[in-house]
């Protein structure tokens, strides 16, 4: 056998089995990576166990990484939903805009016309006692069957010359042309009867 050169150093046996921990080191880590990322258990879990347990995974090597991961992850989530409904509701501003834009504007109210020939019931002892047993008085369209200081019904209304647009926002002088219309065509009935003038 040739003799070893001087100046070689003798193998120690520790160096012989260096590869071989190191190995068993990288398994016992993976190992160990593994179980902190399934809740502290090598059984399998939900991901709502596992992110209810990111407060374990800070007690494992490495597992404060993985509470960090989690976290930013909920946070970028949570961006963006936010992002998207307000995008949502951008997309739905500008849908009212555009159907607003669209929409034409109504006509110019036109005055009724004047089917009374000129008399004027509306201001008449009649016309005072009516709107105040219809409406106190007043000329405002509220709620109910009917409205404006005579409680007209839409039907009324029309027929007497009335514009369909205009029922629910006419002002006075509109409401009582179209009394007087009612009056001189025979339709003082539509009160009298009711309200006691």
């Amino acid at each position: 056998m040739p003799a070893a050169p001087r100046h070689a150093k003798p193998k120690a046996p520790v160096t012989r089995y260096k590869a071989p921990a190191v190995a068993a080191l990288a398994v016992i880590g993976v190992a160990t990576t593994f179980v902190s990322l399934h809740g502290g258990s090598a059984a399998p879990t939900s991901s709502g166990s596992a992110i209810s347990a990111a407060s374990e995974d800070a007690t494992f090597t490495g597992g404060h990484v993985t509470a960090e991961i989690r976290r930013d992850f909920g946070r970028a989530q949570a961006r963006s939903a936010r992002r998207v409904a307000r995008n949502h509701k951008l997309a739905q501003q500008r849908v009212v805009q555009q159907a607003a834009a669209q929409q034409p504007s109504p006509p110019p109210s036109s005055p009724p016309p004047d089917l009374s020939g000129g008399s004027d019931p509306a201001h008449s002892a009649l016309g005072i006692c009516i709107r105040n047993a219809e409406e106190g008085g007043s000329y405002a369209w509220g709620p109910g069957n009917g409205g404006g200081a005579y409680q007209f019904v839409i039907g009324t209304w029309e027929a007497y010359g009335g514009a369909a647009s205009q029922f629910g926002v006419a002002g006075p002088a509109y409401q009582d042309q179209i009394f007087n219309n009612a009056i001189a065509a025979g339709g003082a009935s539509n009160w009298t009867a009711y309200d006691g003038c």
